[in-house]
Parts: C-alpha cells; sequence; structure tokens
C-alpha cells in the first residue's frame, strides 16, 4: 500500500461559489503547510446529445474544457500559494462520490455551500450536504461572509458524548491557526413539567445547568492544560442544540461541529441545521469512536430527535 501525503482538497466544478471555496482552501494550505489539490469531478450523460454532427466529440470537448477550466484557476490561485504546491484533477464520477473517494483521514476537504449544479440559491446543495455527511476527512463548507459583518472566533459544539475532545482539539487548531478566541457551546433540553408528572418531580433549572456544565467542563479544563494559548470561553445555554449553535455562530469565523454514524446517511438534526442555517464558514468533523446505543439516544435527546 503506498503512503498516503495529507493535502487539502478543494472541490470545484466552474462556478463562482467553487472559486471562492478554492480560495479558501489555499489559504488553509498556506496555514498548514500542506499542498493543495483541485478537484473537479466530471460524468457525462450516457446517451447521445441530439442536433450534433456526427464528427463532433461532444464529451471530449466537455472533458478539455472542464479541463481548461482547472488550469485557469490553479493559475489564479498562485498568488496564494507556490505554483508547485497546487496540483489538479479531473476525476470521472459524480461530484460527492469522487470527493469521498479521493480524500483520506488525513486530509481537509473544502467546498463551496452550493455550485453550479449543487444546489440553487445560497442554500446548502446536494452534494456539500452528501460530502460534509459522509466524506472519512474533515469538511469545511465555505461561505463567504457578509462583508458589512465583522466575523471573529471559532465557535464548537460538544454534546459531552464520546468523541467530544476529538472534536474540541480540532477546534482549537483551527482556532490557534487563525489567532482566534474559541467558544466552546453546549445545549441541552430541560424536561417540561409535563414530562415529569408521573414521577411528582419538579426538575431544578440551577441543577440542571450545573450538572451541563460538568458535562463539558473536563474536557475544556484538560484543553486548557494543553493548549494555554488558546483563550477559551464556556457557553451553557437550554434550548435545542441546532437553535443554541446557530444563534452562537451568527458572527463566529468559523463553526465546528463533529459527526458521527457516518453509515447512517446523514449528518444528523444538529449538524444539518447549521450547515443549512449558519451564514459563515463551517467545519465538519468525523468523529471515529464508536457511538454506543445509549450514547446515541443521549445525543439525540439533545439534538431534540428521537434516539434509535
Amino acid at each position: 500500500m503506498t503512503s498516503h501525503t495529507p493535502s487539502v482538497v478543494a472541490g470545484v466544478d466552474g462556478s463562482e461559489p467553487a472559486a471562492a471555496a478554492a480560495r479558501a482552501a489555499a489559504r488553509e494550505a498556506d496555514r498548514r503547510r500542506l499542498p493543495l489539490r483541485l478537484v473537479r469531478a466530471f460524468s457525462w450523460p450516457a446517451g447521445e446529445l441530439a442536433g450534433l454532427p456526427d464528427s463532433f466529440d461532444a464529451c471530449a470537448a466537455s472533458r478539455r474544457s472542464a479541463n481548461a477550466d482547472l488550469d485557469r484557476l490553479r493559475r489564479n490561485l498562485a498568488g496564494l500559494l507556490p505554483e508547485w504546491a497546487i496540483s489538479a484533477e479531473l476525476l470521472d464520477g459524480p461530484a460527492a462520490t469522487v470527493l469521498c473517494r479521493t480524500t483520506r483521514a488525513g486530509d481537509l476537504l473544502v467546498l463551496g455551500a452550493s455550485g453550479a449544479t449543487w444546489g440553487s440559491g445560497g442554500g446548502l446543495g446536494s452534494v456539500a450536504e452528501a460530502v460534509a455527511a459522509t466524506a472519512s476527512c474533515p469538511v469545511l463548507v465555505h461561505r463567504d461572509p457578509n462583508p458589512l459583518q465583522r466575523c471573529r472566533g471559532v465557535v464548537v459544539g460538544l454534546d459531552g458524548a464520546a468523541g467530544s475532545a476529538e472534536v474540541l482539539a480540532a477546534a482549537a487548531t483551527e482556532a490557534q491557526l487563525r489567532g482566534e478566541p474559541l467558544t466552546v457551546v453546549h445545549a441541552w433540553r430541560q424536561l417540561t413539567e409535563d414530562a415529569v408528572h408521573a414521577l411528582h418531580w419538579r426538575l431544578d433549572d440551577a441543577a440542571s445547568r450545573t450538572a451541563e456544565t460538568a458535562a463539558v467542563e473536563p474536557l475544556v479544563t484538560e484543553l486548557q492544560n494543553r493548549r494555554p494559548d488558546v483563550p477559551v470561553q464556556v457557553v451553557v445555554q437550554e434550548g435545542r442544540a441546532g437553535q443554541v449553535l446557530v444563534q452562537a455562530a451568527q458572527s463566529a469565523a468559523l463553526v465546528v461541529v463533529g459527526r458521527r454514524d457516518v453509515s447512517a446517511g446523514g449528518p444528523g438534526a444538529t449538524v444539518h441545521s447549521v450547515l443549512h442555517r449558519v451564514g459563515v464558514p463551517v467545519l465538519t468533523v468525523p468523529v471515529h469512536t464508536p457511538v454506543a446505543p445509549a450514547v446515541r439516544r443521549a445525543a439525540a435527546s439533545v439534538a431534540g430527535q428521537p434516539g434509535s
């Protein structure tokens, strides 16, 4: 087996959002001192296109055009990275499949929230959503920030479940690379009186907050001992995790969330909410720790979703 050299991979498709994501990827590669790979997927319909002369090879022409776009983008990025550090590849297959297949755990994959064929409007395209949910490496979904808004700080959502330390460490690295402070956000759902009426027991909000703070405090303390150069603050708030995190992330430079159960076919309720509703770059970090059923149910309850 050949060794894999970690790199920053930018998924592009010829659109302006993809070009903006490629520029962001070049900056990430420069921060990490890693090479940049521009990857574009190419697929062609099986049927013939009507109205074209027999002598014209439309597939070959389209492939040449895509390669020319890649080469042009590579040259345009030369001001951000040395030319030798940038490579470009046109790979056959559907975009999400190609991007997941060409990356490994040590890579960083960067792509725009939407592209020429990835979605419509300013929302999250289907390719970005699929890749952010299933890639084996961290995925940075790039959105250009509002130029009228000053975005600062890295925000990370933690639920205290297995793998939280992994997500927190990744967020601290991002904060350190950017020279930004780190905000740790933890949300919980308070049971209503109706939910516990059968037990004749009323929950105490202060006690719940103390218990929830204790779920993440040891992780933060350990991080501060290992990374004293990263300023950290902790926000513990009652509410749905997705809503709380979206609110906290409105003026952030970057939002970091962990994703589990990659094989389940979806990013999870909280990650889904953040990807669709936050208008700043979002980094999804795969958690490689197996999730036990009890932990899965606990994480689902934090997100306000039924466990499975």
